[in-house]
């Protein structure tokens, strides 16, 4: 089982794409007052969706990774809304990117079998995706999330991948160990976090700061990794400034990665701060 659509390539050359890029960048913003997450998240994936297809075959292949990364999040919400809220599913997938076969398995199996499909479609990028029924069986959902996410980016940081996009997953797997740090200590939780491997900061010192509790050696590491002063209650945000920054300054590549992905991931902020409001 394939996890994309198989989407013609139109052929556009790559300027196509980064003028339409350039003029779409104030067209994202205008939220509604009162929209549900799913009409959100929904937003954002017809936005992507627009993007990926004015790509052309190669610009698709160095974007993949990140795109098949924000589809994990449709993935898991429409696994939570199996409980009973299917016309949700559908709506959130009307502008996913998944494959037809997959789409299929979220919107009409038990919960058991969505994720034995899913467990498949990614068992075709590599073998470390094995075993996803049965940590959602130990673990329940919160666990299938942490896991596939998890081993999705240590994969994906072992990847050959455009040097911009592979700065871009370092900077999300820091800031997903330096958080998970935060909320074990925040919560008094006993277990070492989940960490995942290919970030810039060594699992050794995150490992010490939560051995010792040290709230104060985690606003330290992110006011040295962001340059901006932090304490407890802007950790997440500052973590999200300093990607933008980074960003911000990739965009100035000639070859037009580093402008994509930067109105991709401002496209995605805007979605979070939406739902915050929301």
């Amino acid at each position: 089982m394939e996890i994309f659509e198989r989407i013609e390539d139109r052929g556009y050359p790559t300027d196509y794409l980064l003028s339409r890029v350039r003029s779409r960048r104030m067209l994202y913003r205008n939220f509604i007052a009162g929209e549900s997450p799913v009409e959100i998240w929904r937003r954002l994936l017809k936005e992507y969706r627009w993007i990926y297809i004015q790509m052309n075959e190669t610009l698709r292949n160095i974007f993949q990774r990140f795109f098949i990364y924000f589809e994990l999040r449709t993935i898991f919400m429409c696994l939570r809304y199996k409980k009973g809220e299917y016309e949700k599913i559908e709506e959130l997938l009307y502008f996913s990117l998944l494959s037809d076969d997959l789409k299929e398995l979220l919107m009409g199996s038990d919960i058991m079998t969505a994720i034995g499909g899913v467990g498949d479609a990614f068992l075709s990028i590599s073998d470390r995706f094995v075993g996803l029924k049965e940590t959602f069986i130990k673990d329940g959902l919160r666990g299938l999330e942490q896991e596939l996410t998890n081993v999705y980016l240590e994969n994906t940081i072992d990847s050959k991948l455009h040097h911009t996009i592979k700065d871009f997953f370092r900077y999300i797997i820091d800031s997903r160990n330096i958080i998970a740090v935060y909320k074990h200590i925040r919560w008094q939780m006993h277990d070492y976090p989940s960490f995942v491997n290919g970030g810039s900061v060594r699992e050794a010192r995150l490992r010490r700061i939560f051995e010792r509790r040290d709230i104060s050696g985690i606003t330290t590491l992110v006011q040295k990794l962001t340059g901006i002063m932090t304490d407890a209650g802007n950790i997440e945000n500052s973590l999200l400034k300093r990607t933008t920054r980074f960003l911000r300054k990739a965009a100035r590549d000639p070859l037009c990665i580093g402008v994509i992905l930067d109105h991709l991931w401002k496209c995605y902020v805007e979605t979070i701060e939406a739902e915050m409001i929301h």
